[in-house]
């Protein structure tokens, strides 16, 4: 009986909290890049395997967030190392769903950047809710926090801040949705960083099933196949 009862429990706790079969992710992520059509569908591909569904729900980075933390919805993509630290109810899920080549963009190309001292002179621009940022440039001249992506460019585009800081893939793909061609990245990048999907800590269980199921889509080729799909349409 007890290893019956063992069995049992076992099986209850690889599934997601409550014996749900459908989970709710949050992400700020503009929905119309291909990396995020493409980390959607791995996503999607990754819990179908393990039998469970999700919906991915959009909004503003500190809102998506905020929500997951506090159990709104159940997990949160795609987040860099650390915001467990100040967001104690998430688990990074530790195989990484893709890089974030983070760079600053401006109107002024003489601009030298060498890591995120180098922008601590300027008035620098970013969307709130990205830690990195929070973290790195508490100390700039000056700063402002916008909403989404597209008010930074926006914000930049009219020179109402030296440097705004965002991921170089997405942002040249949003300035060209934009057609803003006074903005442009400066490089080298300020730094790469890996990104995750978090989960609520109520999914702990769930954490190493992911992974496996994730290390297994990459080794087969079925994680590749899915960007090579979506970047092959932009």
């Amino acid at each position: 009986m007890k290893l019956i009862a063992a069995l049992v429990f076992t099986l209850f706790m690889v599934l997601p909290a409550q014996g749900n079969t459908a989970l709710v992710f949050s992400t700020a992520d503009d929905q119309d890049i291909a990396r995020s059509k493409s980390i959607n569908a791995v996503l999607a591909e990754c819990f179908k395997r393990m039998g469970i569904s999700i919906t991915i729900k959009t909004g503003p980075s500190k809102r998506t967030i905020f929500d997951a933390n506090e159990g709104v919805v159940d997990g949160n993509f795609v987040r860099t190392k650390g915001i467990s630290n100040e967001f104690t109810n998430l688990i990074r899920i530790p195989e990484p769903l893709g890089e974030n080549i983070i760079v600053a963009f401006s109107r002024d190309s003489h601009i030298k950047i060498e890591g995120w001292e180098s922008l601590l002179p300027y008035h620098v621009a970013w969307v709130r809710g990205w830690c990195d940022c929070n973290s790195s440039l508490s100390k700039a001249w000056r700063t402002n926090e916008l909403n989404n992506e597209k008010l930074l460019f926006t914000f930049l585009k009219e020179g109402r801040a030296d440097v705004g800081i965002f991921g170089l893939e997405a942002g040249q793909q949003i300035l060209k949705r934009m057609h803003i061609d006074t903005v442009s990245p400066i490089l080298p990048p300020i730094v790469k960083r890996e990104l995750f999907l978090y989960l609520n800590t109520r999914h702990a269980a769930l954490v190493p099933h992911v992974v496996d199921t994730l290390r297994t889509m990459k080794e087969e080729g079925t994680y590749q196949a899915i960007l090579d799909r979506y970047y092959m349409q932009q």
